[in-house]
């Protein structure tokens, strides 16, 4: 009887630790995801400006996307526009911020994207859909949109604005 007495309160104290334990990790949880998405609300909001501040000073005539996606096509095509699941081959020129480049078509050659299918950077991915075949545009992509905090592991670094200068060559 004993033996059952000592099982029981055993049980009975193990049981209220494991739910002690599962409150302090609610609790843990919740008070790091608030301070977290703050913080990037504000990451992302600085970011914002001096995208902006830099627009600006080059005297860019930009549209801005829900997203923070920005882009002004300077040459109209005439051809069609890609889809979810088409290919668009593009030629391009992908700078940062500062003016350095980092990839581009003249040394790699055209690159064919297919659409939705995370063959490239959410924001490029968003800006092939507002164009024509034939168009040439700048393209600016927020880091979250972009790489984000990892970078590519090559040329492009944690945090970077992407600018694009691209021509829709084709759709397949």
């Amino acid at each position: 009887m004993r033996y059952l007495l000592s099982l029981l309160v055993l049980l009975i104290i193990s049981c209220e630790s494991q739910q002690e334990r599962n409150a302090v990790e609610r609790i843990t949880e919740a008070a790091l995801r608030e301070p977290l998405i703050d913080a990037n609300k504000l990451r992302i909001k600085k970011e914002d400006l001096r995208i902006s501040a830099f627009i600006k000073r080059k005297k860019w005539d930009i549209t801005t996307t829900g997203t923070g996606l920005r882009y002004s096509i300077y040459q109209n095509g005439d051809g069609e526009t890609p889809v979810e699941g088409s290919t668009a081959i593009i030629n391009y020129e992908l700078l940062l911020m500062d003016g350095t480049l980092c990839y581009s078509s003249d040394s790699s050659g055209t690159k064919g994207i297919k659409l939705g299918k995370g063959q490239a950077e959410n924001g490029l991915d968003e800006a092939l859909r507002l164009l024509r075949v034939g168009d040439k545009a700048r393209i600016i992509i927020p880091s979250h949109l972009a790489f984000g905090l990892m970078g590519d592991g090559d040329k492009i670094p944690s945090h970077a604005v992407l600018i694009y200068n691209l021509e829709l060559i084709d759709v397949k």
